[in-house]
């Protein structure tokens, strides 16, 4: 209903999973991982 799409490329797929885990840690050490990895970010074409 967005129309956000994969990287605000429009579409109607915004997320297709999402897992979230908590755990005590400390700031220092808390990992975060972004993983991108769609048709937009594996295709380019270019004109010169």
């Amino acid at each position: 209903k967005l129309g956000i799409g994969p990287q605000g490329f429009g579409g109607t797929v915004t997320a297709l999973y999402v897992n979230i885990e908590q755990h005590p840690t400390h700031i220092a050490g808390l990992p975060v991982a972004v993983n991108i990895g769609c048709h937009v970010t594996r295709h380019a074409e270019a004109e010169l």
